[in-house]
Order: structure tokens, then sequence, then C-alpha cells
């Protein structure tokens, strides 16, 4: 389907991809995002399918009766309610929320309108929109105001009105009793029980939330957290240092990505104790290395998350950490995205200079993707730059990549900083970087990330040719 629409001016193509996704639909316990789309898709899946029942079985009822508006409110519900199963099923949730939230909101509000109360049974169809006031608001609670708002009050004044027999019904549109009879029992059916429905998607969402937060404080107890180690080479092949990369093997759930338990970590604020681990960690196997000769040179660098850097202890903690494991200062080098010296930049330049003057190196990140400006840069105490692996990746089939990456070379050397590119994965990459004046290098070309044990092999092997084959025989295996 996209590859049509994309033949439409760029406008119209964003808006109709906007209008089909939720944060690219992201679905994953991990992250708030992706645990929001997974209660999203639950209660698309839950109300469409009821819809379906409920809504079917009325039509045919209608049918029989030959009332020809009730069985046209009902058909098109069943059908839009199908076709937001079928958009949810392919994770296209946001267009699903939209269609389904509007049809039930109207089928409801035109149902209650049309429909006279039954003598002897009390006004109950517009318990259905119960559910749909609360499931609404949940799944747009980070839209803008209309469907985040709107959508929710209209439906919260509909049920004051019905609630008070405020709103005139048409005459001629009356029940049979047998109708008003079962419609009662059905309508407090689906509407208190969709609205505890709604509730019990919301309470496992949490539930989850919590039992992995629980996972991960378990994991650093019971040392399931371990540090990778991708090495960095320069122009040679020598490798001169690694960056250590946290990973998790969960006991049940086998090896999580990074990608995975990292946001949620920076959610819950674990991110600050597992930080300080990796720091140990890190300072310990330097240390370790230290007692090497052919190893004394090597560096590691340690990722350090915005919420840890801020932290008002964070400089201390890490002189406490270096000093206690005995290491060089020098080896070690801590690494900042863009957003985490984007605001209080007056404090973030204190922090850095004070673990400057103590001998430790600063590298900035994904150079080029966040929001740091070149005033910034110029204030920063770093000693490197990253180029992030996004602009490494498309060397060769983008032009304007070629032309960042020479630009940022060019400014590393004229601030007197050292560049080093990641995500390095063929010669033609290494070829392009060379070229360019790239001197250090980090990726698979070189090496994947390896356990401890696989690094001091390769670190073992005497020539930057023998390492490249022996990690190409490892990496096959």
């Amino acid at each position: 389907m996209y590859s049509y629409f994309s033949r439409l001016p760029r406008p119209f193509f964003n808006l109709i991809r906007r209008f089909c996704t939720f944060d690219e639909d992201h679905i994953s316990q991990w992250t708030s995002t992706g645990r929001h789309n997974i209660r999203v898709k639950n209660l698309i899946l839950i109300g469409g399918s009821t819809a379906i029942v409920v809504a079917g079985a009325w039509g045919l009822y209608f049918l029989t009766k030959h009332n020809t508006v009730f069985v046209a409110i009902n058909l098109a519900t069943v059908l839009s309610s199908i076709v937001a199963i079928c958009l949810a099923s392919r994770n296209r949730l946001r267009a699903a929320a939209i269609i389904i939230a509007h049809v039930l909101l109207l089928a409801v509000i035109t149902s209650c309108i049309l429909k006279a109360p039954t003598p002897g049974f009390p006004r109950s169809g517009h318990l259905n929109l119960l559910p749909l006031i609360a499931g609404t608001f949940l799944i747009f609670i980070k839209e803008k105001p209309y469907l985040r708002v709107g959508l929710p009050l209209l439906g919260v004044l509909a049920f004051v009105a019905f609630s008070t027999n405020s709103i005139p019904v048409p005459a001629g549109l009356s029940l049979p009793s047998d109708a008003g009879s079962i419609g009662m029992w059905v309508n407090n059916i689906t509407g208190l029980g969709g609205t505890c429905a709604v509730v019990a998607v919301m309470h496992s969402s949490l539930s989850a939330r919590r039992a992995l937060e629980s996972d991960m404080w378990q994991a650093l107890a019971r040392g399931e957290f371990h540090l990778a180690y991708q090495p960095q080479v320069n122009e040679s092949g020598r490798i001169f240092g690694v960056e250590a990369l946290l990973r998790w093997n969960h006991p049940t759930r086998g090896p999580i990505s990074p990608q995975e338990f990292i946001p949620l970590a920076e959610e819950t604020g674990m991110i600050i104790p597992i930080g300080e681990w990796v720091l140990r960690t890190a300072c310990a196997q330097l240390a370790e290395w230290a007692k090497v000769p052919h190893k004394a040179h090597l560096t590691i660098a340690v990722n350090v998350s915005a919420l840890q850097f801020r932290q008002p202890d964070f400089v201390q903690q890490v002189k406490q950490i270096v000093s206690l494991s005995g290491i060089n200062p020098s080896r070690l080098e801590l690494e900042l995205t863009e957003s985490a010296v984007a605001e209080d930049s007056d404090n973030v330049v204190k922090k850095m200079q004070a673990l400057k003057r103590h001998g430790i190196t600063w590298s900035l990140d994904d150079f080029g993707t966040g929001y740091s400006s070149l005033s910034s840069l110029k204030r920063l105490p770093l000693d490197k730059l990253k180029i992030d692996q996004s602009f490494v990746r498309d060397l060769l089939t983008d032009e304007r990549n070629i032309a960042i990456v020479d630009t940022i070379i060019q400014l590393s050397g004229n601030l007197g900083l050292k560049v080093i590119a990641e995500g390095v994965e063929t010669e033609e990459h290494l070829q392009v970087l060379s070229k360019a004046g790239c001197k250090s290098y980090q990726g698979y070309l070189f090496s994947r990330p390896l356990p401890i044990s696989a690094l001091d092999e390769l670190i073992g092997v005497s020539s930057p040719s023998q390492r490249a084959e022996k990690a190409g025989r490892r990496h096959v295996a």
C-alpha cells in the first residue's frame, strides 16, 4: 500500500503515513511506546471482535423485522470492525484506532437517538459508551487534543444526555418488547463487561512493566548482565581500544537486545545502578590489562546515559571508581550522546572538565544525529567525535552522507579532535573513510562485540591480517 502512496506528493504521503502509524507502531514490552501500542492493539482486537458479534447478531434480528435503518447501522459497524481488526493485525494501529473509535461512538450514539425506550425497561444502550470513553482515552492519550480530549468528551456528554433522557426520540422507531428485554441484558453485559475489559488490559500492561522491572533488578543482583567488547582499530589494523557494550542473558527469555531493555532501564531509573556496574566492570578490566605488557595500552569506551550523567554525584562516583581500581584514568573514555549535552550546558561543561582534569577522556557518540550546536561543541572539553553508523552505512549509496562524513572529519581536525567511524562493515566503507581522512574504525569488518575471553584471543594474534582472518572464522562459526 505504501508503495502506491509513496508516488503521491510528499505532503500527502507524509499525512497518510502519519495517519497509519502510532510512533512507527513499535510493539515491545520494554518501552513505554511499545507497551502503549500493545494496549492499543489488544483494545482494538477485543472491541472489534465484540462489535462484530453483537452488531452482527442485532443486524440479523433487525433484518427479520425489515428495519433497514438499524440493519444499515449494524452492517456498517461490522464492516468497520473487520477493517480495524485487519489493520491492527498488520500493526497499522493508528488507522485502526481512528476508524473503530469513530464508527463505534457514532453507531452507539445514533442507535440511542433512534431507539425509543421500551415500556417497562430502562434505557440501556448508552452503557456501551462507558468502555468507548475509557478505551478512547487510553488509546489516544498521546495524541492531539481532538483525539485525546474531543472524542472522550463527546462520549461523556452523550452518556450524560441519554442517562437523563434529555435527547428527544423520533416517533415510530420504538422496538418490540422482546427486543427491549434482550437489549437491556446485552447492553448491560457489553457496557459493564467492556469497561472491565479496558481496566483489565490496562492492569495487565502495568503488571508486565512491573515484572520486567523486577527482572532487571534480579538480573543485576544475580550477575546476569555482562559486557561485550567491540575492538577499535587504527589505519594499520592495530587494536588500540574497545567499546564496552552491555548485554543481558535472561534465564528464561534468552539474550535480550539492549535496544529493548535499556529504554526501560532509562524509564525506571535503573540505568543509574546498571551504569555504575558497567563503569566498575570496565575499570576492573582495565586494571587486569595493565598487568599485561601487550594489553596495557588498550582503552575502554563506556557509554554514559543522560540520566546517569545528570546525577549530582556523578563526578565523585567516577573518580572513586577509577581511584579504587587503580587504573590510569587516561585509559577510560566516557561517551556522551548529543541529547545528554543539549540541556544545561554550563553544568555539563563543569562536570566534563572536572573529570578531564582527572585524566579521563571524552567522546561524543552518534555525532550529527542529535541536537547539539556547533557553539556548544566548541565549549565541550571533548577528545573525540564518533561518526554515527547511520552515515557510514549509506556511504556507497548516498553522496550526501559522504559530504557529511567529510565535514565531520574536517571539523574534528580543525578543533583538534580525534575521530572514529563506527558501523564499518565492508572494505568499500573502509576505503571511502580512509580517503576522507578517517584513521580510526569500529565495526563488523574488524570484529563483532566479543566476550572477554574471545577478545583476549583476538588481541593475542600477532598480525592485523591474522586477526581479521581469525575474526572472520569466528563470525562464520
